[in-house]
């Protein structure tokens, strides 16, 4: 046994590797390597997220909602309620991402599904198995459509909502997804939520 080994180790100064087997045990790891950054790469790419509210539209929400307080135009419960939303930012995580591609299968099975000639996919959120697609069907309001798995291989929505509503009414928003959309994740019912009443674009 050599100095600096011990009994069983492999003495790399005596040890030689034919040339292809060494570029194997280089390739191998560096191979994985690549695989990772570019899926990492991909993923970031795709992946869209829901715009925050800017600082400017933010200070004049809050202002707005000060001097209705100040009117006696809403209660001090519903001004917190309203200000706690205005300082959050619940839709991390959800996938808003909308593809050409996708956009026209989402179009393609909604039309089929609402037994309609065409449909416009506008907008779309995904989270877990969940998603919500806001569509425009030119025979009513455009409708947010929601899905608890797969748009296009299901049968039809689980709920549909329409309309308008503000800040005021955030709450009570997350209240009827959550009753309309069993099952529906938390999140994604306070990303929607957030979406349509403080930062609908």
């Amino acid at each position: 046994m050599r100095a600096g080994t011990v009994e069983g180790d492999i003495d790399l100064t005596t040890t030689v590797f034919p040339p292809h087997h060494l570029m194997a045990m280089m390739k191998k790891p560096l191979s994985v390597l690549a695989f990772l950054a570019a899926a990492s790469s991909g993923n970031a790419e795709d992946f869209v997220s829901e715009p925050e509210i800017t600082e400017q539209a933010r200070a004049t929400m809050a202002q707005t909602l000060k001097e209705a307080l100040h009117n006696s135009a809403i209660t001090q419960p519903i001004f917190a309620e309203s200000m706690s939303w205005l300082k959050s930012y619940p839709c991390k995580g959800i996938d808003r991402t909308l593809t050409e591609s996708k956009k026209a299968k989402l179009a393609k099975a909604i039309a089929r599904q609402e037994q309609l000639p065409t449909v416009d996919v506008l907008q779309a959120f995904a989270f877990r198995s969940w998603n919500i697609v806001y569509v425009s069907t030119g025979v009513s309001d455009e409708p947010y459509l929601f899905y608890s798995g797969n748009p296009i291989s299901a049968k039809g929505p689980v709920t549909a909502w329409s309309g308008a509503a503000t800040i005021l009414e955030t709450s009570e928003i997350k209240r009827w997804v959550l009753a309309n959309a069993p099952g529906v994740p938390i999140h994604l019912a306070d990303c929607f939520s957030w979406h349509v009443t403080l930062n609908r674009d």
